[in-house]
C-alpha cells in the first residue's frame, strides 16, 4: 500500500512524502527531496521499532541533514582535490569539504528535488532527476532514477540507474544511518562484513591507492563482533567484498544488541563503507537528538576517489552504457 501527501516545499516547489507499507506491518516514507529514505519502522515488541535516523520534519532536512537516508551522488563519497582527469581532459568539482569533493558537492543529488511516480502493484515508488552537463563540475548530462521497493518477506530494495551523454564519473550511493535498536547508540550491534581487503586513506579521508588486509585492525570484521569490541568505533572507511562485483552476493548482517532485530546487507557493488557516525551531533525542531554513534552507515559503493585511481574499478559512464547499482536490504524480526 502507498499513501502521499505533502509535507512542505523546496525553493517554490511541492515536496511529498510517500509511505510504503506491506502486509507485516513494516513501513517505509520516502521524500521527493533528495530521494531520501526519511523513516523505516518495523513491528517489534508489540510496537513499531525505528530502524534508520531521520528528522520528523521535512523543514529541517536542507539546513541541516548529514545524508540521513539520502541518494547520493553524482559521485557520493570522495573524490580528492575535487579535481579528476578523464580521456585527456582535466575537470574540477565543487570543493565542498575541506578542498575536496564530497557526496556530489553542495547541490548534489541527495539535496535536489526528484520527481516520484508510485507503482501500487509493486509497491514500490521511483524517483528520477536530471543532472545538467556543469552542474558541480562534472561532464554530461545525467539522467537517474532511484526506485525503492518494499516487499511482504521485508525486503526492502534500492536500485539506482543512470544515463549519460557524455564520460562521466558514477557512483550512487544510499546513505541512510542504521539503528536497529531503535535509539541510543551503536556500539552494542554485531556487525560482520564479508570483505578480506579496504582502503586506507590519508590527510582528508582520501584513498592512498593502497589495498591492505583487515587483518589485525578495527576493520577486521570477517567473523560477527560489537562495534565497541575494541574500543570508541571510529570506523570510515570502505571494505572491499569478496567475492566480484556485478551480482547481487551478501555484504553484510547488523544485528540489534538484543537480537530481536538483523538485517543483511545485499548488493552488487565492489565496496562497502562503514562509517560509525561518530561526527554526529544534529538535532531536530521536534527535539530529536542524534549524537555520535548514534547510527552506523553501511554504504555500497564504488571505490572512493576512482577517477584519481587507475587501477581502482573504473567508475566511468559512457554514452550508450546503463549504470546500474541494486542493494537490497533483508529483514528478520524476533
Amino acid at each position: 500500500m502507498i499513501e502521499t501527501k505533502q509535507v512542505g516545499s523546496f525553493e517554490g516547489a511541492p515536496v511529498h512524502a510517500h509511505r510504503l507499507t506491506n502486509r507485516r506491518g513494516m513501513h517505509a516514507v520516502l521524500l521527493d527531496w533528495g530521494a531520501v529514505l526519511m523513516s523505516l519502522h518495523a513491528p517489534v515488541d508489540e510496537g513499531s521499532r525505528a530502524l534508520v535516523l531521520g528528522y520528523e520534519s521535512f523543514d529541517d532536512y536542507p539546513p541541516r541533514s548529514p545524508y540521513f537516508g539520502a541518494t547520493a551522488g553524482r559521485f557520493a563519497n570522495r573524490i580528492g582535490h575535487a579535481t579528476f582527469e578523464l580521456d585527456g581532459e582535466r575537470f574540477h568539482l565543487d570543493a565542498n569539504e575541506n578542498g575536496h569533493h564530497l557526496h556530489g558537492g553542495r547541490n548534489g543529488l541527495g539535496r535536489r528535488l526528484w520527481r516520484a511516480k508510485a507503482d501500487e502493484a509493486a509497491n514500490a515508488v521511483t524517483f528520477r532527476i536530471v543532472s545538467a552537463d556543469g552542474e558541480m563540475g562534472y561532464p554530461g548530462r545525467l539522467e537517474a532514477a532511484c526506485r525503492y521497493r518494499l516487499d511482504d518477506d521485508d525486503v526492502l530494495e534500492i536500485e539506482m540507474t543512470a544515463t549519460t551523454d557524455r564520460p562521466t564519473p558514477v557512483n550512487l550511493v544510499h546513505h541512510s544511518y542504521w539503528n536497529l535498536d531503535g535509539g541510543g547508540t551503536i556500539d552494542a550491534h554485531a556487525l560482520q562484513v564479508e570483505a578480506d581487503f579496504y582502503l586506507p586513506t590519508g590527510d582528508g579521508q582520501i584513498p592512498t591507492g593502497e589495498v591492505l588486509s583487515v587483518a589485525g585492525t578495527a576493520l577486521d570484521l570477517r567473523r560477527s563482533r560489537r562495534l565497541d569490541a575494541q574500543g570508541e568505533p571510529v570506523l570510515d572507511n570502505a571494505l572491499v567484498l569478496r567475492e566480484p562485483a556485478g551480482r547481487l552476493r551478501r555484504a553484510a548482517q547488523l544485528v540489534a544488541s538484543d537480537g530481536r532485530c538483523r538485517m543483511e546487507l545485499w548488493t552488487d557493488q565492489p565496496a562497502v563503507q562503514v562509517y560509525t557516525g561518530w561526527k554526529l551531533h544534529h538535532e531536530g525542531s521536534h527535539g530529536e537528538r542524534f549524537p555520535a554513534r548514534s547510527g552506523v552507515c553501511l554504504e555500497t559503493e564504488a571505490f572512493p576517489d576512482a577517477p584519481n585511481h587507475a587501477h581502482f574499478p573504473s567508475c566511468i559512464l559512457r554514452p550508450g552504457e546503463v549504470y546500474r547499482h541494486v542493494m537490497q536490504h533483508r529483514f528478520g524480526f524476533s
